[in-house]
């Protein structure tokens, strides 16, 4: 038996994947979520072979979801995502499902992943459709953050800077509060709109919206204020990156 979960926040889509699966007598339905961060907890402890995920969900999408998984299972997208960004994953997934599709469209894709399956020497290269995702929908909204024993995903805009912490990142938020990434601060950097945040020293990036004040400091450097009391150094190459923004 395959085991499959689905993912979806929508009810009927998930309806229809269930009825379309009582067709297909060797997959065995072993959990089916509404949330992306319900699925994050509880992928791992189920291990299914084969997962039925829709890209656009609230929290987090599809592609994060399968970036944050230790160790991804095999794909079938079933989404209404445009069309150019399908085909940059059609080779890493085992197929996509555009909404709304057949039961027959539906019965391909299962017989894909059939076929993939039975191949011992299974190579997904996800990492590359990770790589090629960032490129094509752009800069990161959301970030997946520890706090305690629980994930929690917090948006871009509600982060006000980042401080180095040697190989990982310690991202500070407008609550005050914050929170370890297992990210580098040069990593993080490309995944941030430059045109929010600003890489005011080499170990901080602040966001432009979160700055109160600016002082001139010394040697051509500046003191950034934020709305927290914060105080921050810029670098020489930060405080003419803060000039540029007209402050």
């Amino acid at each position: 038996m395959i085991k499959a979960a689905i993912i979806d926040d929508e009810e009927l889509a998930r309806l229809v994947i269930r009825e379309y699966l009582e067709q297909e007598p060797d997959i065995e339905i072993v959990a089916e979520f509404g949330h992306p961060l319900k699925a994050l907890e509880e992928i791992p402890k189920i291990s299914p072979d084969l997962l039925f995920l829709d890209i656009q969900m609230p929290g987090m999408n599809g592609f994060e979801l399968l970036e944050a998984l230790p160790s991804p299972p095999y794909v079938i997208f079933c989404t209404a995502y445009d069309e150019y960004a399908l085909k940059a994953f059609e080779a890493c997934a085992i197929d996509y499902l555009l909404k709304p599709f057949s039961q027959e469209r539906f019965h391909q894709a299962v017989e894909k992943a059939r076929k993939q399956l039975q191949n011992i020497s299974r190579e997904l290269n996800y990492q590359e459709l990770l790589r090629y995702v960032h490129q094509v929908t752009g800069y990161r909204e959301h970030f997946l953050v520890k706090k305690g024993n629980h994930l929690k995903m917090i948006s871009a805009h509600q982060i006000s800077w980042i401080q180095a912490q040697e190989d990982y990142s310690l991202v500070y938020t407008e609550s005050g509060e914050k929170y370890l990434l297992s990210r580098s601060l040069g990593e993080l950097e490309k995944f941030l709109n430059p045109d929010k945040f600003i890489r005011v020293h080499r170990s901080a990036i602040v966001n432009f919206e979160y700055i109160k004040e600016a002082h001139p400091w010394s040697s051509g450097r500046l003191l950034l204020i934020l709305r927290d009391g914060t105080r921050i150094e810029t670098s020489r190459k930060g405080a003419r990156l803060i000039k540029k923004r007209q402050l």
